[in-house]
């Protein structure tokens, strides 16, 4: 497998060497990008990219938090660390779900811990899986799809980014192979990715959902769609929450 893509945005030379340093030592295999305020960060900023982002609170400038509350309007499950002197934003980590919260100076054991949690979380969420459409097999990227729609005898494929693929096949035929994934099928035509949706409008029966989408809902299963969803979201605040080390 890759090594993890680590984003570290730390505005004090001595704790990004240090934290650099860690890393390295860390048994697990990490690429870092390295940034030292929040404005250049957001700037190079794309949804995808990382499997791990290190945020210092207190940044000079945009700060930490405000940071990472702009990428959360993009990825709501990325993971990210809060590294700080101070455990004052511990109820602005758990309204972020940010999955540790690192007292400085970070220790090795911390590091350790934090990138075999990650590394094993990538490990259980493949990049790309294969289906079969017509009996030809075919590789998506799930960790990346906000949603799938049929427009005649063809599947379109919507990806973060804006990106999309097409291919020919059914979505009766590829939705029992997403079953293990968070995938509704809302409507005859669309099958959404419920990681990816940031509300239900009753009104205009459809999902809203990252990056401005927004998949129809057919009436009969509205009920059903929003039982889904809020399911989902019950199940991943479970899994939430901050560890301190």
């Amino acid at each position: 497998m890759e090594p993890l893509q680590i984003a570290l945005c730390e505005d004090h030379p001595a704790e990004q060497q240090l934290l650099l340093s860690r890393i390295q030592v860390c048994p697990i295999p990490a690429e870092v990008f390295t940034y030292e305020n929040a404005e250049t960060f957001l700037g190079q900023y794309q949804t995808g990219r990382y499997d791990l982002i290190l945020m210092d609170i207190y940044l000079d400038g945009i700060s930490g938090v405000e940071a990472v509350r702009r990428i959360r309007e993009k990825e709501e499950d990325l993971p990210i660390a809060f590294t700080t002197a101070s455990k004052d934003h511990a109820l602005d980590g758990y309204r972020l779900n940010v999955v540790r919260y690192l007292e400085k100076p970070v220790s090795q054991r911390a590091v350790n811990e934090l990138l075999s949690l990650i590394w094993e979380k990538k490990q259980d969420q493949p990049e790309e899986i294969t289906v079969f459409l017509q009996r030809k097999p075919f590789s998506i990227s799930v960790r990346q799809l906000l949603y799938i729609e049929q427009n005649a005898h063809y599947l379109i494929f919507h990806f973060t980014g804006n990106k999309t693929m097409c291919t020919k096949g059914r979505l009766d035929e590829l939705a029992p192979q997403l079953e293990e994934f968070p995938f509704f099928r809302c409507h005859k035509s669309f099958l959404a990715n419920l990681s990816f949706v940031t509300g239900i409008n009753r009104e205009l029966m459809l999902f809203s959902m990252k990056e401005g989408n927004a998949v129809y809902i057919r009436r009969e299963n509205f009920r059903k769609a929003k039982d889904a969803w809020e399911s989902w979201l019950f199940s991943r605040a479970r899994k939430g929450g901050i560890k301190d080390d």
